[in-house]
């Protein structure tokens, strides 16, 4: 009895190995791990249905089977990757933050900035007041000269 090799399944496997390859970067990258997780449960999912398709259809295996070692390396790494950051990540930023810098100076550079912005519109406040009145006068003389200019003499 002879086999017939068909293509069964590597349609799949293609989609399984490009989220496979996608996976590894995407998972090395500490800003887009959850992006290679993602790719790397994906591509293993199709890797597997392909799988399925390439053994039923007597289809050859091979770029399925790399699809789905690259899934797992891609999902691996992702997973090393978010558990490093999300376990010690934060954990290690405290202990930068609290080795490194003293809050004290933070709170007041923190505190002059503000005191700064209130005197600065106190200032501002004080001279838009002292000039009020004479802007006021220029913008009545101006609304005065304007409403005489659209005027239309009565018949």
């Amino acid at each position: 009895m002879e086999e017939h090799k068909s293509t069964a399944g590597q349609g799949l496997g293609i989609a399984g190995l490009v989220m496979g390859i996608m996976a590894i970067p995407m998972g090395i990258i500490p800003c887009t791990f959850y992006i290679g997780v993602i790719f790397g449960i994906i591509g293993i999912v199709l890797s597997l249905v392909a799988l399925s398709q390439a053994k039923r259809g007597f289809g050859p295996k091979t770029l399925i089977i790399a699809a789905l070692i690259c899934s797992i390396i891609g999902l691996t790494f992702a997973s090393v990757v978010g558990f490093t950051i999300t376990r010690h990540g934060a954990h290690i930023i405290r202990e930068i933050i609290d080795n490194n810098v003293n809050k004290d100076e933070i709170y007041n550079d923190i505190r002059k900035g503000a005191k700064d912005a209130l005197d600065d519109l106190e200032n501002d406040t004080a001279a838009w007041e002292e000039q009020s009145p004479d802007n006021l006068k220029n913008m009545t003389d101006t609304l005065k000269t304007l409403e005489g200019e659209s005027e239309t003499p009565e018949e």
